[in-house]
């Protein structure tokens, strides 16, 4: 499978512009916080919406072993579009080190099984497929585990091929 189009591209250069820019002011007491689950309404809204696009996403560039800065910072980038950047950056590092020991603790499949579930049920398969395609193209390289993972991610998003293609092309006439 190609991930390297024009509309991976850009929606990966759009991903990485906002999470490379500072957020808000962090502080240790605002992550214990948000480690003790004490969010705001809209936050927790927030994290409720995002969570299995963002957990796919996760899933995606920890495939190969190795989490990136540019890969981390692709992720943020995503997290903060989809969130209207509800979620500081301090909640968005909290919300990956669960999703580390989700993967951990539970294993890819169980992940990959719960967060489809999630996905089919919003109706956000494409857009959650688009978004791993673009993190995985982060660090401009896609490793065969990262590779894998993405055709997995598109039987368990049961995308047809013409879904894929779509979604990865669908910008490049603009």
């Amino acid at each position: 499978m190609q991930l390297r189009t024009k509309t991976i591209e850009r929606l990966r250069d759009a991903l990485l512009k906002s999470g490379k820019r500072r957020g808000a002011v962090t502080s240790s007491a605002y992550r214990t916080l948000a480690r003790e689950g004490l969010l705001t309404e809209a936050e927790n809204e927030a994290l409720e919406r995002v969570g299995p696009a963002a957990e796919a996403m996760f899933l995606v560039i920890a495939a190969d072993g190795q989490v990136t800065d540019t890969e981390l910072a692709a992720l943020r980038g995503a997290i903060r579009g989809l969130t209207g950047d509800v979620l500081s950056d301090d909640i968005v590092q909290i919300l990956i080190e669960r999703f580390a020991l989700k993967l951990r603790d539970q294993g890819r499949k169980a992940r990959l099984v719960s967060i489809s579930k999630a996905t089919l049920e919003s109706g956000e398969a494409l857009n959650t497929f688009a978004l791993a395609a673009a993190v995985a193209l982060a660090d401009n390289q896609v490793t065969t585990t990262e590779s894998d993972l993405i055709v997995e991610l598109k039987t368990y998003f049961q995308l047809s091929d013409d879904d894929v293609a779509l979604v990865l092309g669908q910008l490049e006439n603009d």
